[in-house]
C-alpha cells in the first residue's frame, strides 16, 4: 500500500465507525456552508415572537440632498437582522435596509418635507412596529429661477378648444408646475391651466371653454418647488375655428287631388 492512501481515508463508513458516528471535517464544514448560504437555522424557524420597536428616529447629520439617521436598537428572543427605514414624500415614498442603527439616505430634495419610519425585522422575519415618525424638512438648496419655457405651439385647434405644447424649462433642482395664462385686450393674465410636474408630468395642456372664431393670446411660466417663478415664455396667438353647421329636417306634408298625402323631408 507504499503509495497509496489507507484504507480508512477511502473508506469513509470506516472512519465514521473509528472515530464514533461523528462526521468527517468536511462534512460539517459542508454543513456550516449551507447555513452560511442561506438556510434558516431551526430555532428561527420556530420564533414567532415579534422584535421590540425601535427608539425614536434621531437626525445626526443633514443637507440639502441627504439625511444621517440613527435610533435605538430593538431587542429580540433570537437576534434583530435588519431594519427597514421608510421615506415619504407627499404620496410617494421608497425604502431602505440597514443591519446597524443608523443610516444615510441620499438623493432627496432641497425645501422638501419627508416622513421617516423605522422597523425591526429577526432571522424568522417577524417584523416590529414601527417606531414614532419623523417629519423633517429639508434645508433649501434652491436660489435660481427656471428658465422660460418654449414659445407655446396651438394644435388640435377646435371651435371651443385648443392645445398648446412647449419645449421645457430649465430648473437646477426640481420643477413643481408650469402655468397657463391667457393675456387679456388689456395686458392682464388670467390663469387658465396648471400642468403639475411631480410625478414627473407633460409640457402640453388643453384649453376648453373657448368661444368659437375667436382670437386668444397665450403664455407659459414655469414654477419650481421653492417658488421661484420663471420669465414667462413668447406668446402664442391662436384664432378658434367657427362652430361646426346645424343641420335642420324638415317635413312637407302635400295632398294630392286623389286624396292621399304623402309626407317627405327636405
Amino acid at each position: 500500500m507504499g503509495l497509496g492512501a489507507a484504507p480508512s481515508e477511502l473508506m469513509p463508513g470506516r472512519a465514521a465507525r473509528r472515530h464514533g458516528g461523528l462526521r468527517s471535517p468536511v462534512a460539517a464544514l459542508l454543513a456550516a456552508a449551507l447555513v452560511a448560504v442561506g438556510a434558516t437555522p431551526a430555532y428561527a424557524a420556530d420564533d414567532t415572537e415579534r422584535p421590540t420597536t425601535p427608539g425614536p428616529i434621531t437626525v445626526v447629520a443633514v443637507d440639502t440632498t441627504w439625511v444621517e439617521l440613527t435610533w435605538a436598537a430593538s431587542t429580540d428572543n433570537v437576534g434583530v437582522v435588519r431594519y427597514p427605514v421608510s421615506a415619504r414624500f407627499e404620496d410617494s415614498g421608497a425604502m431602505y435596509s440597514t443591519d446597524t442603527t443608523s443610516i444615510r439616505i441620499t438623493g432627496l430634495r432641497p425645501s422638501r418635507t419627508y416622513t421617516f419610519s423605522v422597523s425591526a425585522v429577526d432571522a424568522a422575519g417577524n417584523s416590529s412596529l414601527s417606531n414614532p415618525t419623523l417629519r423633517l424638512t429639508m434645508p433649501p438648496g434652491d436660489d435660481q429661477s427656471p428658465s422660460a419655457p418654449g414659445q407655446p405651439m396651438a394644435y388640435d385647434v377646435a371651435a371651443t378648444l385648443v392645445w398648446l405644447r412647449w419645449a421645457p424649462s430649465v430648473e437646477n433642482v426640481a420643477l413643481d408646475r408650469y402655468e397657463v395664462f391667457r393675456v387679456n385686450a388689456d395686458g392682464t393674465l388670467t390663469r387658465v391651466s396648471e400642468v403639475y410636474q411631480y410625478p414627473p408630468g407633460r409640457n402640453s395642456t388643453q384649453i376648453s371653454g373657448l368661444t368659437p372664431t375667436t382670437t386668444y393670446t397665450f403664455v407659459v411660466q414655469a414654477r419650481d418647488e421653492v417658488g421661484h417663478l420663471s420669465p414667462l415664455s413668447e406668446p402664442v396667438t391662436v384664432t378658434t375655428l367657427p362652430p361646426p353647421p346645424s343641420c335642420a329636417v324638415r317635413s312637407v306634408v302635400r295632398q294630392w287631388s286623389d286624396g292621399a298625402c304623402v309626407a317627405a323631408d327636405e
